[in-house]
């Protein structure tokens, strides 16, 4: 146990290494101000469009096997044409909603790709970061200087700088 506490570096407020943690270690115990940066990732709903397509394409079905599948149905040709047209219609209508939202995915999977490298580099800065217990300070032993709540939140919030400067691109 000796060898690990002289690896910890020294906290550069009270040059001790008995109450330094990792970030992780110091996270994992419940410190929220040592949390890492948070994967990019895009949340794009289409269960609104699933279940609109799924209650128009059965209701269409649903009239088709009542009105035409019935036995004791007498209705005009035109009708069960028109009716059999309207839910071809509905279901090639279901597959283009389908395709569009499937396209809105792949698209926002892309756009959190691009934010792949800048969490990553996050990362590795978060992960030489240590935490002192006893003063309540983040800091780093590369240069053995505290870490300010300005630099973690900007460490955290890497993917909005992504974000301007992808926004700035696809303006020109």
């Amino acid at each position: 146990m000796a060898s690990v506490q002289s690896q910890k570096p020294a906290c550069p407020v009270c040059n001790q290494t008995d109450k330094v943690k990792t970030m992780q270690a110091a996270y994992d115990a419940g410190v929220e101000q040592c949390a890492p940066p948070a994967v990019p990732t895009k949340n794009i709903s289409m269960i609104r469009t699933i279940i609109s397509c799924i209650v128009l394409v059965g209701v269409c079905i649903f009239l088709v096997i009542v009105l035409i599948g019935g036995m004791e149905a007498q209705l005009d040709s035109t009708f069960m044409i028109g009716l059999v047209a309207v839910t071809f219609c509905v279901i090639v209508l279901a597959l283009v909603l389908s395709f569009q939202a499937f396209q809105r995915i792949v698209k926002g999977d892309n756009e959190a790709n691009l934010l792949l490298p800048a969490w990553e580099h996050a990362m590795e800065e978060w992960k030489h970061y240590y935490f002192c217990s006893r003063d309540n300070v983040v800091f780093d032993p590369r240069t053995e200087k505290t870490v300010s709540a300005e630099k973690l939140a900007s460490l955290r919030n890497f993917d909005d700088k992504r974000q301007a400067k992808l926004e700035a691109v696809a303006q020109h």
